[in-house]
């Protein structure tokens, strides 16, 4: 397929080529961060966790305190719990919440540089990242995050109004690579990045993690728990369908897969179902572990273009 066939590909979509970012891409979410956007890939195990960025929302009442009920309370704001405890009504208090703060942890590591059918997993995320940091400026909330590769870090603290945005797009831009490092290098890793979250994030803050959680261990779990305590965590999982299972049209008799970890042959009759089953289960554990987190989780492939994957509403 000559060049020019490859970027017809890309005709209508934001995406210039499939393997790097440009600011301009990243741009151009601006207007659909205004809509309302449903998940159409709507599974019983995401159900449960949350499928709508439409539920992520602005600052609006938040709990104050439980105090004794009084003649003319609201019979919603009812605390039935505290009053079957102490046998005595009492109603729950709100008030206006302050300014949020709105933490994106995007992971542009060796792992995310891979795509098999139409992006770089690292592209999508990007372009993830872009969409939800336009939906934190539309709503007025304060925008950092956390930007990293194979080797560097961009720590961006929140920031209002169209300062946080940008910062958070050029660096994404910026650390966006479309060649891996090639090494077994550790210096900026998932569970580091986490520990930065812990200590940075504040109580009542929003917290998305853009990645295909590949380095995801009990490490990781024990400082996102931590993280969720106090605060609201949306999980991106960014994933392609090679990671899934082996194509139906392999020619060869044997298939080599090479990875940072080694390689391996794959005779096609005898391990294509071992090889999907072991993904189906790799995948499952990450679901899993995020829904009994109390994690929202969120599935997005980059195999298709980011905003054919919501079902789009004008608000």
């Amino acid at each position: 397929m000559s060049r020019q066939n490859i970027l017809a590909i890309f005709n209508n979509t934001p995406y210039s080529n499939g393997i790097e970012v440009n600011l301009n891409e990243l741009l151009s979410y601006k207007q659909q961060a205004k809509m309302t956007l449903k998940l159409k890939n709507c599974v019983a195990k995401q159900a449960r966790a949350g499928n709508y960025l439409s539920k992520i929302k602005g600052r609006g009442m938040e709990f104050a305190e439980v105090r004794h009920y009084q003649a003319g309370d609201d019979i919603r704001n009812i605390d039935w719990a505290v009053t079957a405890r102490t046998g005595k009504a009492h109603s729950k208090l709100f008030q206006e919440e302050k300014e949020r703060s709105v933490f994106i942890l995007l992971d542009l590591s060796d792992s995310m540089i891979f795509g098999s059918q139409f992006v770089f997993k690292s592209v999508q995320a990007c372009h993830l990242g872009a969409l939800l940091s336009w939906q934190a400026k539309q709503r007025g909330d304060r925008l950092g995050g956390l930007i990293f590769n194979q080797q560097s870090v961009a720590e961006l603290k929140p920031s209002g109004r169209h300062l946080g945005l940008m910062r958070f797009l050029h660096q994404s831009d910026a650390l966006c690579l479309k060649e891996a490092f090639k090494t077994h290098s550790e210096q900026q890793s998932l569970l580091i990045q986490l520990k930065r979250i812990a200590r940075l994030v504040q109580t009542g803050s929003q917290v998305h993690l853009i990645s295909d959680f590949s380095q995801l261990d009990d490490e990781c779990i024990k400082i996102l728990s931590q993280i969720k305590r106090h605060n609201q965590v949306h999980a991106w999982h960014i994933n392609d369908p090679l990671e899934r299972q082996l194509p139906d049209n392999l020619t060869h008799k044997k298939v080599q897969i090479n990875s940072l970890s080694g390689s391996a042959f794959f005779n096609k009759k005898a391990s294509r179902q071992d090889y999907k089953n072991q993904a189906l289960q790799r995948h499952e554990k990450i679901v899993n572990t995020f829904i009994q987190q109390g994690v929202a989780y969120h599935s997005i492939c980059a195999s298709l273009p980011l905003m054919e994957q919501f079902h789009a509403r004008t608000n």
